[in-house]
């Protein structure tokens, strides 16, 4: 019986090992996605959407006053001569607002940079999403790997919980065995719930991100590439620079200096100039008129709004400087997590799983040859699974992270375009 249990332990075991060939075309997948995403997802379609509203307030903005159609009747309706409309004076005119001081030069510029505003948040809005989708492909895939972990672990468990059992009967092994894997399956059990739990919840949030099902989109899990070559910190820091959130500070920055010019302009007051025709029916003859009105700035100067931009445009500035340190502050914590996950990635598939391994194998050929007991080929196993899921979590830590640097460096730009 010793050896029916040495031999379920020993063929399954070969389902616990970590894997080592990590898919190399996990790039080319996770762009299809992206793909797939700028086509369906709603988020990225109302963010495009803005560019187009930003484009018609710029078209806008462009516009000169409409002319104004003016006409005018008098001297009817009276009494005596002026009782009809024999002696009427009828007036048909155009009006015209000229704007001056630059006026639509200044609204053309805080629209166009309000597009540009608004493109560069777009693109940022839709990095933001990508990077989301990628820790949801990742989640994803390791949630699939954790599922694909527990349900082997549950079913080793299982198959050395009857063989103990029937050792137990047969009184060839004590009862501390049959406790200590009837409590062996009782976590797995747990685990794999969890683990399905997770996945589920996995799928359900990538599937939201997608705007479809993972079966219809062809979807195929598989382990994550686990090498790949980080950026420089000099590099990542020189990258936000030039960041579309970086960007974004910028043109702030610039637009509330045309919004100051914008608003000095318009404390010029604007003239209407007047030319129409004067029909006099008394002596059936017309004439000319033209007429010519400014207003007089004596109370309204727009001086508040002057103020109100040119505190506005203090505001951009200390924003603008917020911003890149926000994003220094960002770049510096995200290196650092990923350093320390990839690093830990690589401790665990070079250093720590393959001496869990070995331990494991070194406890399975001891208990074959009676050098161990079953506890401790339990154990072995036990910290085998452990390690591997520890290796799992250091790997989605890795690739949260990665999305996080991919997003800073504006990385997937190009599949905007």
């Amino acid at each position: 019986m010793k050896n029916i249990i040495f031999t379920l332990l020993l063929s399954t075991s070969l389902l616990l090992l970590p894997v080592e060939g990590f898919a190399q075309d996990d790039a080319d997948e996770l762009r299809h996605v992206f793909v797939t995403a700028l086509e369906r997802n709603p988020d990225i379609q109302a963010a495009l959407a803005s560019v187009n509203i930003a484009k018609g307030n710029l078209l806008q903005a462009r516009l000169r006053p409409n002319p104004e159609a003016t006409v005018e009747m008098e001297n009817f309706g009276g009494n005596d001569q002026f009782s009809g409309t024999g002696m009427a004076e009828v007036t048909y005119g155009i009006e015209q607002e000229l704007e001056i001081g630059g006026k639509r030069r200044y609204r053309r510029e805080v629209a166009n940079y309000e597009l540009q505003i608004t493109q560069e948040q777009t693109i940022a809005d839709i990095l933001g999403i990508l990077a989301n989708i990628h820790q949801a492909y990742a989640e994803l895939n390791i949630a699939h790997q954790r599922l694909n972990l527990a349900e082997k672990r549950l079913e080793l468990a299982n198959k050395t919980h009857l063989a103990v059992k029937g050792r137990v009967k047969a009184a060839a092994a004590s009862d501390i065995q049959h406790t200590k894997v009837d409590i062996e399956q009782q976590a797995a059990e747990i685990e794999k719930t969890a683990a399905l739990e997770i996945f589920e919840s996995s799928k359900a949030r990538f599937e939201r991100l997608l705007s479809g099902n993972v079966d219809e989109l062809g979807f195929e899990y598989k382990p994550l590439l686990t090498v790949i070559d980080l950026p420089e910190k000099e590099d990542l820091l020189a990258a936000i620079q030039e960041s579309p959130l970086a960007l974004i500070a910028g043109l702030k920055r610039l637009q509330s200096k045309s919004r100051i010019d914008l608003a000095r302009a318009n404390a010029i007051p604007n003239p209407r100039l007047g030319l129409g025709v004067r029909r006099f029916n008394e002596t059936n003859s017309n004439a000319l008129i033209a007429s010519i009105s400014i207003p007089l700035p004596f109370f309204n100067r727009n001086q508040g709004n002057i103020a109100s931009e040119r505190a506005k445009s203090f505001k951009a500035e200390y924003e603008a400087e917020a911003a890149i340190l926000s994003l220094k502050e960002s770049a510096e914590l995200i290196y650092a997590q990923i350093l320390a996950a990839s690093n830990a990635v690589k401790r665990y598939q070079d250093e720590i799983i393959p001496s869990a391994l070995r331990a494991y194998n070194q406890a399975s050929e001891g208990y074959g040859l009676g050098r161990f007991s079953f506890l401790e080929l339990l154990d072995a196993q036990r910290t085998l699974y452990e390690m591997q899921e520890a290796h799992l979590n250091s790997l989605l830590q890795f690739h949260q992270a990665q999305a996080q640097v991919d997003f800073l460096m504006s990385a997937h730009a190009e599949l905007i375009q």
